[in-house]
């Protein structure tokens, strides 16, 4: 995984909510390793979504929702942590942009449990503690998505370190919130169980004022999948049922013309999904 250099900082409105990308930091992927089952094809295909060493352009972008006088993150990103493979997070620069404070954040809300969503939760000390970077949030997670990965064999994974660094330490900080299934955060944001990236994946809807969007979270990591919902990355835990469920969301969004804002997408992810010519495409807000 390589980074390549910020763009400026993004927002857009979902009735009288604010949606601001927050970016933690873009990426470019090898699809030999992130999608090794369709990779020749994909390059054979799509050059037009390649860079020009046939890399995927994507983005680790996490989402402010400014939501009835509270501030609500979806999602954390990499995080400050130097780990094999994966370039810091920069989402500390992104909130200072924005004008946030961490102390701000009242609400932070996970997709799912990954490394690349979690990674802001805590941060290391001097001294070697570790401490939540968001003092006065609840954080709310899905309480399969919970029960999955707290398992012996996930947390005792030396691949899963970012477990026992980000995501345990909200339990013993007191400000873990489980919940289960589709049921509203506030009367503008509600989960939507989308299942099959991981068990309890959920992506965020947001309705207010008449329109509406869908935050998607790991449902759907770039758009090469629009042609091809059943391309599933090699971190889904169960392919087929996350390509239903992206198939799912695909046509909803075409249905009603819900905003689709897709946080592996390139920055800042922001669309809607059309169908022009008989061609599901992606057009950008």
């Amino acid at each position: 995984m390589r980074c390549r250099r910020a763009p400026r900082l993004k927002k857009t409105r979902i009735g009288n909510v604010e949606v601001t990308a927050l970016l933690d930091t873009p990426v470019l992927m090898n699809p030999h390793v992130f999608m090794p089952k369709v990779a020749e094809q994909m390059i054979a295909e799509y050059p037009q979504l390649l860079d020009g060493r046939q890399l995927m352009t994507m983005s680790i972008t996490t989402y402010l929702l400014r939501s009835a006088g509270k501030n609500i993150l979806i999602d954390t990103g990499l995080g400050a942590r130097k780990r094999p493979f994966f370039p810091q997070g920069r989402l500390d620069e992104s909130l200072r942009d924005a004008g946030v404070d961490p102390a701000d954040i009242d609400t932070v809300v996970h997709t799912h449990l990954h490394i690349d969503h979690v990674g802001w939760n805590t941060v290391d000390a001097d001294d070697g503690s570790r401490r939540i970077f968001f003092p006065n949030a609840r954080f709310v997670v899905q309480q399969k998505e919970w029960d999955y990965w707290m398992q012996p064999v996930h947390m005792g994974d030396p691949a899963n370190a970012h477990l026992v660094e980000c995501v345990a330490p909200l339990q013993s900080s007191g400000r873990l919130q489980l919940v289960s299934g589709e049921q509203p955060l506030d009367e503008q944001i509600t989960f939507i169980a989308t299942p099959g990236h991981t068990p309890g994946h959920v992506a965020i809807g947001v309705y207010s004022a008449g329109e509406r969007a869908v935050i998607v979270g790991d449902a759907s990591h770039h758009p090469v999948q629009l042609d091809h919902p059943d391309w599933s990355p090699s971190a889904d835990v169960d392919p087929v049922l996350s390509a239903r469920t992206r198939e799912g969301l695909f046509e909803a969004a075409e249905s009603d013309g819900r905003a689709w804002i897709a946080g592996h997408w390139q920055y800042p992810g922001f669309g809607r999904i059309l169908r022009l010519n008989g061609k599901r495409v992606f057009q950008a807000l």
